[in-house]
């Protein structure tokens, strides 16, 4: 299109000029032939003159509309420089904040990372140096016990970095791997009864954390206090209805002697409201009882609003 008008600009005014010459010749040539009035009193030279007059103003609209022709151009060069320009401001502020935002994710890791490491491993060690240095010794059994949670925790937080694509079956498998040992050495058979899970868009980083201690808090639990010889972990995917949206419901069952009420004058524990603050910070809701063939039975409901 703009070689179709520059050829346009160069051909009018030489049209212009070879129409003028031309009418200019023809004019002369009748004027010599013919030497009488026409057109109803107009002289053939007044018709003549009459012609190039409006000739002339046809090449002088023509040479307007060419110049603004080439106005028009350059404004329309001028304004594509300006958002080239703006284009490439933008494109460099949205380059400066995506960094900003991945320095940000790091930060924000990091520090998760700092405080996990903190409340998990750093209490657990904590622990271990305080029943160390207990005159008489400790139980070598219990400090086994608070090494192995102590590598547990340690464990979990590598976990929890490990890309797992939203899949929550993973995340079951890898706790069941890491805690198969353990429980085998207790004694403990576990029946895993998971069925197929969707993708889940709030399984982050941090949600699979909280979920791999609660329910290592919950296998803890039972290897201390329940007496047990089996447990059941079920995972199961509950569609949405008109009032409540689709959850993913999380079942460990015991078969050991149920929850018992704390000793009279006995110190409040923080494992069981632990557990329940860890899944109030995924938006999951978390309920002890007993299991309807008696044991314990921990119940884990947790809504995915996003999902389908």
């Amino acid at each position: 299109m703009k070689h179709r008008w520059r050829l346009l600009d160069q051909i009018l005014p030489a049209v212009c000029l070879a129409g003028v010459l031309l009418l200019g010749g023809l004019s002369a040539g009748l004027w010599w032939r013919q030497r009488e009035p026409v057109l109803g009193g107009f002289s053939l030279a007044a018709l003549v003159g009459l012609s190039v007059f409006v000739l002339v103003l046809a090449c002088v609209v023509v040479a307007r509309y060419s110049r603004t022709l080439t106005d028009y151009r350059a404004l329309s060069a001028h304004l594509a420089e300006r958002v080239a320009e703006r284009e490439r401001h933008l494109r460099q502020a949205f380059e400066a904040l995506r960094s900003q935002q991945q320095e940000q994710a790091v930060l924000s890791e990091r520090q998760r990372i700092m405080r996990e490491i903190h409340d998990g491993i750093g209490s657990q060690l904590v622990g271990l140096l305080n029943m160390v240095s207990q005159e008489g010794g400790s139980d070598p059994r219990e400090l086994e016990l608070q090494v192995r949670q102590a590598l547990d925790e340690m464990r979990m937080a590598v976990d929890s970095l490990q890309p797992m694509d939203a899949d929550l079956t993973t995340v079951l498998a890898t706790l069941r791997y890491r805690l198969q040992t353990r429980l085998q050495a207790a004694g403990l058979r576990v029946v895993w009864d998971v069925a197929t899970l969707p993708q889940l868009a709030e399984l982050s980083p941090q949600a699979v954390l909280q979920l791999q201690r609660i329910l290592l808090e919950a296998f803890t639990n039972v290897l201390k206090h329940a007496q047990a010889r089996q447990v059941t972990v079920s995972a199961r995917w509950v569609p949405g209805g008109d009032s409540h949206p689709p959850q993913v419901q999380l079942r460990l069952i015991d078969d050991g002697i149920g929850p018992q009420p704390a000793p009279a004058g006995a110190p409040a524990g923080h494992g069981l409201a632990n557990m329940r603050a860890r899944a109030a910070s995924i938006g999951a809701v978390l309920q002890i009882g007993a299991g309807a063939e008696g044991g314990t039975c921990v119940a884990i409901d947790w809504p995915q609003p996003g999902a389908a």
